[in-house]
């Protein structure tokens, strides 16, 4: 919203970083020559116009970046998705869970679940655990990308080491693509357990997510930036990942797991 306090900085900023007139850009001024004088008036114009560009991006941000609160989140998700609370009570239990964890709100926190950990979500087909990860996607605390572990799978076939160095980082993004100014945001690995768990790439044979992880864990990524959907249980992780991917996601994961007579959302 624009205010008069606002209005009066950016027509001071403008004063002090004036635009150049589009019709002399295709000009190369070639003839001209500059003194230290001259110089030192263009650096000066252009570190004024810097200053204005980027109190600009960070006045922008601070209007949009409002941190949503739990009964926000729960709000927005059952405007499109109802939930019954009497039927559907471990379902909306879960929910809440979330909408409190990428809130920040210290109600999520038990003997068990910590809000400086990642989030695991165990559940069957069709429960909705990817379309809840979808919606907490942005948010104020570590947003992330929801990407399928059968994509990465497919692009390590393809692309090979580079695959496995590419998700074992943070995902570097322009500040205005994140209402909350992030410039880096983690990853959601979404249905582990449907790649195939050794993918070649000319003859190298890798367990591709299991490098991922091991490898997010050894560089010491803020464990929020790192979440996972599946439809496996921890007994089969450990058997398809081994026991030091498991090891890993007791110690830095939120494990959250769907009742197993959970009704299908689609």
């Amino acid at each position: 919203m624009e205010t008069p306090a606002t209005n009066r900085i950016r027509e001071e900023l403008q004063r002090l970083a004036p635009q150049l007139d589009p019709a002399k850009i295709s000009e190369t001024y070639e003839d001209v020559e500059l003194t230290e004088e001259d110089l030192r008036q263009a650096r000066k114009e252009k570190y004024y116009r810097l200053k204005q560009q980027d109190y600009m991006r960070r006045l922008k941000l601070r209007e949009l970046a409002q941190p949503y609160s739990a009964e926000d989140y729960y709000r927005c998700w059952t405007d499109i998705f109802p939930i019954d609370e009497k039927k559907e009570r471990p379902y909306s239990v879960i929910v809440k869970r979330l909408c409190c964890y990428f809130s920040g709100d210290k109600r999520f926190e038990t003997a068990d679940l910590k809000l400086s950990k990642g989030i695991i979500l165990f559940g069957g087909v069709g429960v909705g655990k990817s379309t809840l990860m979808q919606m907490f996607q942005r948010n104020a605390i570590f947003s992330y990308r929801l990407i399928s572990c059968r994509d990465i799978e497919s692009d390590f076939s393809v692309h090979g080491f580079e695959t496995i160095d590419k998700y074992s980082k943070l995902c570097d993004i322009a500040t205005n693509a994140n209402p909350f100014g992030h410039q880096q945001i983690g990853y959601c690995f979404d249905d582990l357990g449907t790649e195939n768990a050794i993918t070649k790439h000319f003859g190298n044979a890798k367990n591709v997510m299991a490098d991922i992880l091991l490898n997010r864990y050894d560089d010491k990524l803020d464990p929020r930036s790192t979440h996972i959907t599946t439809n496996l249980s921890v007994d089969e992780i450990e058997q398809f990942y081994g026991t030091r991917v498991i090891d890993r996601i007791r110690e830095n994961f939120n494990m959250i797991t769907f009742d197993k007579d959970a009704s299908s959302r689609r």
